[in-house]
């Protein structure tokens, strides 16, 4: 069951088919085992023994394969951060998930070092041409020949904590095993239909669930190929995206709106059967601009890194239907709308939607307390409000706790959100919910317009009316030049009720 076993189909079918590649190197499945077994049997002899934790804080390289596959190989648990971390997020991470090593490139040692004196056990493994004395060599770990056999590991034994983004408080560290990972990846596999010869292009960060799962274990599953990225201009990505070898790609809303500007000659790759676009919700009006330019190849799904991460998806191949985010994902991954004080609902009716099967999280690191409160009835509670239709597609309406609750109507702000993207100026709007002495709560709507676009708060007000239900109509409208985004392009609300309570 270790997943460093994934590279097994490779190396015994096309051990010198180049698996990986990015930032000008290539690394086939024979090297990338021979390579990862040297960083195993060098860590083992640095005395980092299996069940201890090491943090990963690497961008878009090759290099992550090789730390990943290692790692399990050796028994050890990754924990996969977001470079982009600031000095107090780096600390509190660190500390809470008890991480004895740190591997990450030469330009974040800046990063680290404030952190060093409140960190003594922490040991640095550096990536890059720049290794200060005293600190570990990447590279020699890796080049040092060494044996080690793949640690056996049971379904239950943790392959990976994620942290998530910290909506409310500190972030948790979520707990996912080998098992967890492989049965997820098994479903992907189903429901994508991957084959050896798919090609994926890795443009979203790989620390975020919905990239790794995609890149480091369901691709390599199948003898797959991947292509790695973190410093793209315009063109680059272009050339990436019309390369006959892509089959599949990984995308959130953002990066199909970036890839509808680009020069009206522009064509993606013939061989691409697939966009698999998750992270945060796709808008209808997006949805249907990209078909009408690009053909029907983009899917809409849903997943929690709770959920390793894939929960649902429009099958490709198969009906898509807008707005939703389509259907459970195969192979014991259920799906369902609960209501949020107790029982099940019908089709139709909106409510809870909760998952259950061999992909969901074993909990949150060192918090007991939050991992039995993110379950009802041996369902995963997710926090987000949708329905089920009667063909057995699921739409989500609106996080839970960004519901919005106007004079005792509900409000949720995902509709609001998708009727204002109607308005041509418009490219992006987030709905969060003001406080008011007699209505509890009025919506207050942030936008930001296309590039060369002009319009007024009171002409989107306006348009506002014509199209919704006067509880719903925003009473307030900010225009900003960018909404504050996390990694994947998901709008970070948090951050807007923050900048409403300094009006």
């Amino acid at each position: 069951m270790n997943l460093a076993h994934i590279l097994d189909y490779g190396l015994d079918h096309n051990p010198e088919k180049i698996a990986f590649e990015g930032d000008g190197r290539a690394l086939t499945f024979a090297q990338v085992a021979r390579l990862s077994e040297n960083f195993a049997a060098s860590m083992f002899d640095l005395g980092f023994t299996p069940d201890t934790q090491i943090a990963v804080l690497l961008p878009n390289v090759p290099e992550y394969a090789l730390v990943v596959y290692g790692l399990w190989r050796l028994g050890a648990r990754p924990v996969l951060l977001n470079p982009q971390l600031t000095v107090r997020e780096l600390l509190y991470v660190l500390q809470d998930s008890q991480a004895e090593g740190i591997i990450l490139i030469d330009a974040l040692l800046g990063v680290l070092g404030p952190l060093r004196e409140q960190l003594p056990r922490l040991r640095a493994i550096v990536v890059g041409s720049t290794v200060p004395e005293g600190e570990l060599d990447f590279a020699r770990l890796v080049a040092n020949p060494g044996e080690h056999a793949i640690l056996p590991r049971s379904f239950e034994d943790v392959a990976q904590i994620l942290y998530t983004s910290g909506t409310t408080g500190n972030p948790k560290g979520a707990v996912l095993s080998h098992g967890n990972l492989w049965a997820n990846a098994r479903s992907g596999i189903a429901v994508l239909g991957s084959v050896p010869t798919d090609h994926l292009f890795c443009v979203l960060p790989v620390f975020h669930a919905f990239a790794f799962t995609g890149a480091l274990v369901i691709l390599p599953m199948v003898g797959g190929s991947v292509s790695f990225e973190y410093r793209l201009n315009p063109k680059q990505l272009m050339g990436h995206l019309s390369e006959p070898r892509l089959s599949l790609l990984l995308a959130v809303p953002g990066l199909l709106g970036t890839i509808l500007r680009f020069p009206e000659g522009f064509t993606l790759s013939p061989a691409l059967r697939c966009i698999f676009c998750g992270g945060a919700a796709l808008a209808p009006q997006l949805e249907a601009a990209f078909s009408r330019r690009f053909g029907d190849v983009v899917r809409q799904g849903y997943g929690l890194t709770e959920c390793s991460p894939y929960v649902a998806i429009n099958p490709p191949g198969g009906l898509a239907k807008p707005g939703s985010v389509g259907q459970p994902m195969p192979l014991e991954h259920e799906l369902a709308v609960r209501d949020p004080l107790g029982g099940f609902l019908p089709d139709g009716e909106v409510g809870e939607l909760v998952a259950r099967g061999p992909h969901v999280f074993q909990g949150y690191w060192n918090q007991p307390e939050a991992t039995v409160q993110s379950f009802a009835e041996g369902w995963l509670c997710t926090g987000d409000l949708g329905y089920r239709d009667e063909d057995g597609y699921y739409f989500i309406v609106d996080r839970l706790k960004d519901m919005l609750i106007v004079g005792g109507e509900n409000v949720y702000s995902l509709e609001v959100e998708n009727v204002l993207l109607g308005l041509e100026p418009l490219k992006e709007a987030a709905v969060i919910g003001d406080p008011d002495p007699d209505k509890g709560e009025v919506v207050h709507a942030y936008v930001s317009l296309k590039e060369g676009a002009s319009t007024t708060e009171a002409e989107i007000i306006k348009y506002a009316r014509a199209h919704l239900a006067p509880v719903k109509v925003p009473k307030h409208v900010s225009i900003l030049p960018e909404l504050p985004k996390s990694a994947t392009g998901k709008v970070l609300k948090r951050h807007l009720r923050e900048l409403g309570s300094t009006d």
